[in-house]
């Protein structure tokens, strides 16, 4: 590397002392002046430093996306076994958007397992949507069945989850209605028996 940061290159002061009359033998004399100076070593550092923390920080980044897909991914084999974690799955990928660095391939991952999991819930609203016009039909033993028949993750929203716990609530109080009926109708029947 050459000295360009005084202004004047090794070359343009040899070209001086030629121009000068300055020769060796008959041949022009070559620089004598060192070839890089102290700012230019400096600047080659500085250079250096940044191609290799540039370096270092794409590998910690690369490394972090890897780790939290991973994470991510494991989740998802859990939640394929137990769908109740899901909900938890959802937040994890919906976490890697924040990521400094994603491959396509992960990309690509990230957008079908959120779209599976779209699916779900979009599944889960057309249940909810079937139990409301069952109770809109008066028919709260078929909306109870609706909601107690499922048994996937909740994943609605804040609204939806709402009306979903309102119909579990009913068909509670119906179990708790058919058993008490039971209940009393046991004694009844035994004592028809004992006759």
């Amino acid at each position: 590397m050459f000295s360009f940061l005084n202004g004047k290159s090794p070359f343009d002061e040899a070209e001086e002392r030629l121009e000068a009359g300055d020769t060796v033998n008959g041949k022009p004399r070559l620089p004598s002046g060192p070839i890089m100076g102290w700012q230019d070593g400096v600047f080659l550092l500085v250079i250096i430093g940044l191609i290799v923390g540039g370096y270092q920080y794409y590998q910690y980044v690369k490394r972090n996306c890897a780790e939290t897909f991973a994470k991510c991914d494991a989740l998802y084999v859990a939640a394929t076994e137990d769908p109740s974690k899901f909900a938890e799955v959802e937040t994890c990928y919906e976490a890697t958007w924040d990521l400094a660095f994603v491959s396509d391939t992960l990309e690509v991952l990230r957008q079908n397992r959120l779209g599976q999991i779209e699916d779900l819930r979009n599944a889960q609203k057309d249940l909810l949507a079937s139990a409301n016009d069952a109770l809109d039909r008066g028919d709260t033993a078929a909306a109870a069945k609706i909601v107690t028949e499922y048994k996937g993750a909740m994943l609605l929203y804040t609204g939806d989850k709402s009306e979903w716990d309102e119909i579990v609530k009913i068909a509670e109080i119906q179990a708790a209605k058919v058993a008490a009926t039971a209940a009393v109708a046991e004694p009844a029947a035994d004592s028809a028996a004992k006759k």
